[in-house]
Formats: C-alpha cells, sequence, structure tokens
C-alpha cells in the first residue's frame, strides 16, 4: 500500500525570489508597483525577519556581522509587488562615513520612490528608540507613506521591561496616532501574524498592476 505523505502548509507568499540590487535610489525603475520596505539599523534583525514573514529560511541574505546589507535588494512577490530589504544603518562597527552614506541612501530612496508605499521601521526592543528613527516616522507621514514601527527581539525582554515597553511606544502613538506598532520576535514567530496582516490589507487595498514581463536583472548582486 503506498504511503500517504502529508502535505505541507504553502508557504505564506507561494511565489516570492530576489529580483534585484541597486547601489543608488535614482536607478531604481519606476513600474507602478508598490514597494513595502524594510528599514532599521544594522543589528536590527532586518532580514531575518524579512525570511520569517515569507517563510524562508535564507531569501534575503543573513549574516553573523551586522551592516552587511550595503544596496537596495528587492525581492517580488507574486508578480504584484516588492518587498525592499533597505542598507543597515547606525551600528557601532560601521565607520561615521558609512553610516552617513547608509543614511544617504536611505534618503535618497525615500524622497525619489514614488511607489514606495510602506516602510517597516525596525528597531531592537532592547535599546531606546533613537529621535533619528522617530524622524524617519515623521518624514513617512509627511510623503504619505504608511510607517509600522516594528519592535524587534522582544523575547529576550521579561515581563516588566515588556511593559514599560508598551507604555513608552503608547506615548508616541499619541504623538503619531495612525502608527502601527507591531512587536516581534522571528524566533518564536510573536508578531508575525500582525505582520502579515499588514501586507495582506495593503496587497488588497491598492490598484497592484501584474508584471507581466522579468525585470531585467541589474549588475549588482544582493548584498
Amino acid at each position: 500500500m503506498e504511503e500517504v505523505q502529508e502535505k505541507k502548509p504553502d508557504p505564506f507568499f507561494r511565489e516570492v525570489r530576489f529580483v534585484s540590487s541597486y547601489a543608488e535610489a535614482v536607478k531604481v525603475p519606476s513600474r507602478g508597483i508598490p514597494h513595502l520596505a524594510f528599514a532599521g539599523r544594522s543589528n536590527s534583525g532586518k532580514s531575518s525577519l524579512l525570511n520569517a514573514i515569507v517563510e524562508r529560511k535564507s531569501l534575503a541574505k543573513v549574516s553573523s556581522v551586522p551592516g552587511k546589507t550595503k544596496l537596495l535588494n528587492f525581492f517580488l512577490v507574486s508578480k504584484s509587488l516588492y518587498l525592499v530589504d533597505l542598507p543597515g544603518f547606525g551600528f557601532s562597527q560601521i565607520s561615521h562615513k558609512e553610516h552617513e552614506q547608509m543614511m544617504q541612501l536611505l534618503m535618497d530612496y525615500l524622497n525619489s520612490a514614488k511607489d514606495l508605499k510602506c516602510l517597516f521601521l525596525l528597531s531592537d526592543a532592547q535599546r531606546e528608540l533613537p529621535e533619528e528613527e522617530l524622524e524617519l516616522i515623521g518624514t513617512c507621514f509627511e510623503k504619505g507613506i504608511k510607517p509600522v514601527l516594528v519592535r524587534t527581539k522582544i523575547d529576550k525582554l521579561n515581563q516588566s521591561e515588556l511593559s514599560k515597553l508598551r507604555k513608552k511606544m503608547k506615548n508616541i502613538q499619541q504623538l503619531y496616532p495612525m502608527l502601527d506598532v507591531v512587536f516581534v520576535s522571528p524566533k518564536s514567530g510573536k508578531g508575525l501574524t500582525e505582520l502579515r496582516k499588514i501586507i495582506e490589507v495593503m496587497m488588497k487595498t491598492l490598484i497592484i498592476p501584474v508584471v507581466e514581463e522579468e525585470p531585467p536583472m541589474p549588475e549588482e548582486a544582493q548584498g
């Protein structure tokens, strides 16, 4: 008798693949396809979270040394939207010059990407939210981009620390009432469902053209 194998559940996104990388924001083509971007300091766990959201182990490259993502990395989802892994910034092991370069690339992208609809701003829950990141939230609202503040690594907090963090985030939401705040841990899976729901809602509400042809691959590779 033939053994019937249990069918594994489909990943959240059935078709997700790396498409291209850009070293300069001005080289990113405008195709009318929505961008949902992920930004944060170099040790905030961006690539790990992106992999966890789409249920892939190595879609976005994860390095043991924070700060390795130095390009704008684009991943095409179901031929209908791009997830964008932005360069990390602010880690202590990178130089002041590198930090400025990464911040400049990030700001150039925010200022020039007409298709950017949502920015997931990742911040380590063990650290205070820097003024620089608060300003990014304000910039998003000014430009009509939906910001989502993602506090990562909450599995490293005890209940008292988590309670204090929630109170601080409520204070920030008083400044920005439309701001979504999500507490996540890719390790435990906490918060991933909420992030996926935000993406699903955006996919349903945005007018999304279908990519009929494969976008050309630029010279840069994911990094």
